[in-house]
Parts: structure tokens; sequence; C-alpha cells
């Protein structure tokens, strides 16, 4: 199945309907409508797009929750790393990423 887009939470509302902070979830749905539907966990939920961020191409790169806070692009694990490193190896699979700093939000 081809991808339709990545989506995550814009603050505390979606993150009230299931959403985990800097997590990316798979968009299963775009209607021409205000919401769009996402797989998080296995489960499809319809978020309202006005609480996403939304984009065409899965991240690459580590996204930073709360300095030194990171969630992983490819399980969606935590962890914590020391500020200024350019890159980091997930613990959980094993899979290296860079980290965008500018993404700190």
């Amino acid at each position: 199945m081809a991808d339709i887009g990545w989506a995550r939470s814009r603050g505390a509302r979606a993150e009230g309907q299931g959403l985990r902070r800097g997590a990316w979830y798979r968009v299963v749905e775009s209607p021409a409508k205000d919401y769009v539907v996402l797989d998080v966990h296995h489960v499809e939920i319809r978020i309202p797009k006005r609480d996403l961020e939304i984009r065409s191409e899965r991240p690459n790169g580590w996204s930073v929750v709360r300095e030194p806070h990171l969630v992983c692009p490819g399980c969606h694990a935590r962890t914590v790393i020391a500020e200024g490193r350019k890159d980091a190896t997930c613990h959980e699979c094993g899979r290296s990423y860079p980290i965008d700093w500018k993404d700190a939000g």
C-alpha cells in the first residue's frame, strides 16, 4: 500500500485523542474534508487537520519532543540524547538516523 502521507500532533488536542507528542503516524485516508484518518497502533482514528502537522514523505530523522528527548522515526521509541549530537542509534530497533535539532518545539 502506498503512503498517502504522515502526520503528527500539533498540540494537546490531538494528544488527547491518543497521539504521542513527536510521533509520526501514517495517514490512511485524507478526504476533502477538515479531517484525516491516521493509523495509530493499528487503530484508525479521525483527527481534525488543524490539530496536525502533515507531510507527504515519511520522516527520516529523530523528532525532538523536548530537548534532549527524541522520538525514533522508525519504531517510535523514545530516548534521551546529549544535545548537539548529529545522529543517534535507536536502542529499540537498532537503526541510526540524523537528529534535526531545528525540529525542537
